[in-house]
């Protein structure tokens, strides 16, 4: 039987992943660490890894960057900046009929990943 305790260190990852910018794994137990220095590196790992397999959280796999997680479950795409790494939510533009789709081809869809890749606004403007 699986254990879906809603434990103390369970609130402490889930609320700093969603004050944290997509974080990977080995970045979201360092701000965690600060703060919690019992918390250790195998539970932040181990939980991250429960959230993602059950749906509370999003595991993202983005071209040339380790995996990082989002705490974000409404449907959106990601910019990723090929420069610096910074990522951003992106919740409009012409694909969020795409995003929303209940039902396409006769599928249900539950989820999707759509990534642009380019430059953030601040590295663009240092190429300039």
């Amino acid at each position: 039987m699986e254990n879906k305790r809603n434990t103390e260190q369970k609130r402490i990852i889930m609320s700093v992943l969603k004050c944290a910018d997509h974080p990977t794994a080995s970045e979201l137990y360092e701000i965690i660490h600060e703060r919690y220095p019992r918390l250790s590196r195998a539970t932040v790992f181990r939980v991250l890894g429960q959230f993602a397999d059950e749906g509370s959280v999003r595991r993202l796999s983005l071209k040339g960057s380790d995996t990082r997680f989002d705490a974000g479950l409404t449907p959106h795409a990601h910019c990723h900046c090929v420069k610096c790494g910074k990522i951003t939510d992106v919740f409009e533009g012409p694909f969020t009929d795409i995003l929303n789709t209940r039902s396409e081809g006769g599928y249900i869809v539950y989820s999707t990943e759509i990534e642009f890749n380019g430059l953030c606004p601040d590295c663009a403007a240092k190429v300039n």
